[in-house]
């Protein structure tokens, strides 16, 4: 039995109802059941209205209504077929029951004869699309109920709200200075039988329109808390927001995601500041994709550490889900800015959408879903400056607890919140806080002090080093401490770096260093022009741009005549080190073709569990093979256990044979 039609603008005529209800003698429910309903529905409206259904169909919705004490009730539609129906299934055992044929669009009713008017499904029916035809019934419709219903009443609309019926109703109401409120009716996405697509309850109440007030606009995503919107195109933002997550959290739960292959990212919004709260990770296994038989659990990560390997790369991810032994586990990370109590009130937060994205299994198994964590406590993420700078933005500067009761400071640009730009960790030491001068968030740092120690590791040389990108100072502090004998001249373009560089990273200052506020680019000119020669050039200057794929040095530095100024800065017995970071292959393999084009030598050397790339480049015939690099690892880690501020080896030459990499 075929009841589709062969058009969408056959929903608006009275022929298809007929037929339809013909074929279909049985109750049909759209957009839900009554218990799917009735915690919002009921809400709205009291015993004591007086109450039009319109478009009532065969819907029970209106004897559910009756038997719960709503008697005051006349439903109506415009198909005689269901309206005879109707009268003759409920005439007798509920004769208060009221159905009567009329064109909703023109009733014979008197001026503000309602209280309330329930429609659902009826506007989704007259606007099939956005066409004039479908826009005109729907005006007159509104204008009926505007008629019919009394000051104070509501219009209640159960509808899916596509984006032409969502516009038109904000709209129309709004502009008559009607209150709006927009509920999420979540009982419905909660039902076995749902279909993916949300459905809401529109609530219009009739008010006196005030020259020249806002519209009063509210979004109800769970029938409890109102948010006060600015405008229409919030509030459309926030109903097609709603949608898109609901299906996808619907495609998550029957693992029908078409762009998905083992992973998937997304955000969840604080209500009030509209900022990012939670960063989900969906991690899945490989191999099973039933979602009947798949197994979930969700993982908070400890507050300031999602930045660390384990959660934040796509490898330590999958064996963070292979450990808590489940085919599908949500990595939750928390945000800088928000305030979170305690991993309880995480928990409760965050129930309902585990739920939704959980595959369907688990909850026709009945099971609850399993929180996991490192630690009880939330972790601790405490910000100690925040600041805009002109170069690079709003930065922040916060200290996080990491394991073993460890601390570190972090600075962090904004623009990229989850990459950290410095980090060091902390020390007490009879009470007063201390630098950790022997920690590095990263490999890089010792590997770039890697290639200026084989210049300090000739017995004839003095290293004169110039930095481009001071940043936090932490790679300046290690070549500081590692070579008593080099000097630096570190270029920072932005001085607010310089100055976070100092107060909050320990930057050591004497007189073998200084600092440059100026353009590296233009640095580097100058210093040809000069004659200027430099023993070790190094780039640690990253892009601002995350869109890029090229995370560092800027494609700026290594433009041709850029390459010549270095080129003549170093000669031929000098070194060239960068801190490479790119995603993305094709720009990558084009840097290092232009690298090897202009230096006879070229190495990288990679960074476990990093996505950095330490690159040394030189212009004479001297390779940098594993034995040379293992001999300098070997004078460098003397250097640094000879210093009471850093004591300890900062290269493992074990692993350094295996990093070296062919280019």
């Amino acid at each position: 039995m075929n009841l589709v039609p062969e058009k969408n603008s056959d929903f608006s005529t009275t022929e298809y109802w007929d037929s339809f209800f013909t074929k279909r003698k049985t109750t049909f429910e759209w957009y839900g059941n009554y218990d799917n309903l009735k915690r919002l529905l009921t809400k709205y409206i009291s015993a004591k209205d007086i109450i039009l259904m319109s478009g009532c169909g065969n819907s029970d919705l209106s004897l559910n209504l009756y038997s719960d004490g709503f008697i005051n009730m006349t439903s109506v539609d415009n198909s005689e077929v269901v309206i005879a129906n109707m009268n003759n299934k409920h005439k007798t055992k509920y004769p208060g029951l009221v159905y009567e044929v009329e064109d909703i669009l023109n009733t014979k009713y008197a001026d503000e004869r309602f209280s309330a008017v329930i429609d659902k499904g009826t506007l989704d029916a007259l606007m099939p699309d956005g066409e004039v035809e479908s826009l005109t019934r729907a005006m007159k419709m509104f204008n009926e109920i505007k008629r019919i219903l009394k000051f104070g009443g509501r219009y209640i609309c159960v509808s899916l709200l596509q984006y032409h019926i969502a516009q038109f109703i904000f709209s129309y109401f709004s502009e008559n200075g009607w209150i709006i409120r927009v509920c999420q009716c979540t009982e419905v996405e909660d039902s076995p039988d749902f279909n993916g697509q949300p459905v809401f309850m529109v609530v219009c109440t009739k008010v006196n329109k005030i020259p020249g007030a806002n519209p009063v606009l509210e979004w109800n995503p769970d029938g409890l808390t109102n948010e006060r919107l600015d405008s229409i195109n919030d509030l459309l933002e926030i109903v097609i927001d709603t949608q898109k997550s609901v299906s996808m959290c619907f495609d998550l739960t029957k693992c029908q995601m078409e762009d998905m292959s083992n992973n998937y990212r997304f955000e969840i919004n604080c209500s009030q500041t509209k900022k990012p709260r939670y960063t989900i990770m969906i991690v899945e296994s490989p191999t099973e994709k039933n979602p009947n038989k798949m197994t979930f659990a969700a993982f908070i990560v400890p507050h300031g550490r999602e930045h660390e390997w384990l959660f934040s790369s796509e490898e330590g991810q999958d064996i963070l889900r292979r450990n808590c032994n489940v085919d599908r586990l949500a990595i939750i990370s928390m945000h800088r800015g928000q305030i979170y109590k305690d991993l309880k009130q995480v928990q409760q937060e965050l129930s309902r959408l585990m739920l939704k994205i959980a595959p369907q299994g688990v909850i026709k198994r009945g099971e609850t879903i399993l929180f996991l964590s490192l630690e009880q406590q939330l972790g601790v993420r405490k910000i100690i400056m925040e600041n805009k700078s002109e170069h690079s933005g709003n930065f922040v500067i916060e200290e996080v607890d990491g394991q073993n009761n460890e601390t570190f400071r972090r600075l962090v640009f904004l623009n990229m919140p989850h990459i950290i730009q410095s980090e060091t960790k902390l020390l007490i030491e009879n009470e007063k806080i201390k630098i950790d001068y022997s920690h590095f968030l990263s490999d890089y740092i010792p590997y770039l002090g890697l290639g200026v120690g084989i210049i300090a590791n000739q017995l004839d040389k003095v290293p004169k080093i110039l930095l481009i990108g001071l940043g936090g100072g932490i790679l300046t502090n290690l070549l500081l401490n590692a070579y008593e004998n080099a000097t630096i001249l570190a270029l920072e373009i932005d001085p607010i770096v310089y100055e976070i560089a100092k107060k909050a990273f320990g930057l050591i200052e004497n007189s073998r260093l200084e600092v440059e506020i100026c353009d590296g680019l233009e640095y580097l000119c100058n210093a040809v022009k000069n004659n200027d020669k430099y023993d070790v050039v190094i780039y640690d200057v990253d892009v601002k741009d995350p869109t890029l794929g090229l995370s560092g040095p800027p494609k700026a530095f290594l433009e041709q005549d850029v390459l010549n100024n270095v080129k003549s800065l170093i000669g031929e017995d000098g070194l060239f080190l960068l801190n490479f970071v790119c995603r993305a292959s094709d720009v990558k393999n084009e840097i290092l073709n232009v690298l090897k084009n202009n230096f006879k030598q070229l190495t990288s050397l990679k960074i476990p569990e990093d996505i950095n790339r330490v690159l040394l480049a030189r212009n004479s015939d001297k390779t940098f093979d594993a034995d040379l690099l293992e001999q300098t690892a070997a004078y460098m880690n003397n250097c640094t256990k000879s210093n009471p501020l850093i004591a300890c080896d900062v290269i493992d030459i074990s692993a350094l044979k295996e990093n070296i990499e062919d280019i």
